[in-house]
């Protein structure tokens, strides 16, 4: 995203026609400025953390996130303590923070990099013995190509790779596994994972109207590291946006507003959940 600012400043020592004409074009500069990076049949589109977009851009950003969902584990009854057949959904709570960065190498072709932190908690006492406590650490690097098609159409495929370390406290999975080996270790209890992912990515936009812009994102997720501790697991991923620029339709208001839709589910019995 390319932010233009300009000031204009103007002697008026000639004759009242040209000064007007200088004020004209002063005006359509500030009012329109430069933004070839996102702009698509004149639809300026909104970056989004969510879903990927097919621009090539240089570009840096700083995300931060909290958030809630639910998570599928063991089935605890809470009073007496005890593990239930079978596996039930909790929720938890997840805080995470990153930072991103690209570079335009050509017209069509970028690479980025990203470093990442995140960690969750499960919500409640059986939350906390079941889902436990995750803490993960990320480095991911990609490269992208795009091409336009047309005014009002522009695609991209990307490969990135992600790799970091997880570390999670799993209580009830512990006691267990302890149960069933007949003894008690540390590793039952504490579990560390290095996994790599590697996320192969298709991604599409279309401007049907200055003021609106549509982008569709899939991805395919392969790891070639997986365990317990880990949540980046065979998968599809697929995002979908719409943003609204209202600045085509009222000059005075520069407001963009975007909504998103994202969807990950399994391939194959080792598999992320819906």
């Amino acid at each position: 995203m390319k932010i233009v600012f300009g000031v204009v400043l103007a002697i008026l020592l000639s004759d009242p026609s040209t000064a007007t004409a200088r004020d004209e074009a002063a005006t359509a500069a500030l009012a329109a400025p430069e933004s070839p990076a996102r702009n698509l049949g004149g639809h300026l589109f909104l970056p989004s953390r969510l879903v990927d977009n097919p621009f090539s851009e240089t570009f840096a950003w700083l995300s931060v996130g909290l958030g809630a969902g639910d998570a599928l584990a063991l089935s605890v009854q809470g009073n007496p303590p005890v593990v239930l057949p079978g596996s039930q959904w909790y929720g938890y709570t997840g805080l995470g923070i990153a930072a991103f960065g690209g570079m335009r190498l050509l017209e069509y072709l970028s690479v980025r990099a990203a470093l990442g932190t995140a960690a969750y908690i499960g919500n409640g006492k059986e939350a906390a013995l079941t889902v436990g406590s995750t803490a993960r650490i990320t480095v991911g690097l990609g490269v992208k190509g795009s091409l336009p098609v047309g005014d009002n159409f522009r695609f991209s495929a990307s490969v990135d790779a992600s790799y970091g370390p997880v570390y999670s406290n799993l209580i009830a999975q512990g006691l267990v596994d302890a149960i069933n080996s007949g003894q008690i270790t540390s590793s039952d209890f504490f579990q560390t994972s290095d996994t790599l992912t590697w996320i192969g990515g298709l991604v599409g936009s279309w401007a049907p109207w200055p003021f609106l812009g549509v982008t569709l994102d899939t991805r395919f997720l392969v790891p070639t590291k997986t365990g317990l501790a880990s949540y980046s697991q065979n998968g599809i991923f697929i995002g979908a946006m719409a943003d609204f620029d209202a600045r085509p339709i009222w000059s005075w208001l520069p407001i963009g507003l975007n909504t998103v839709y994202t969807l990950t589910s399994p391939v194959g019995g080792n598999g992320v959940s819906t």
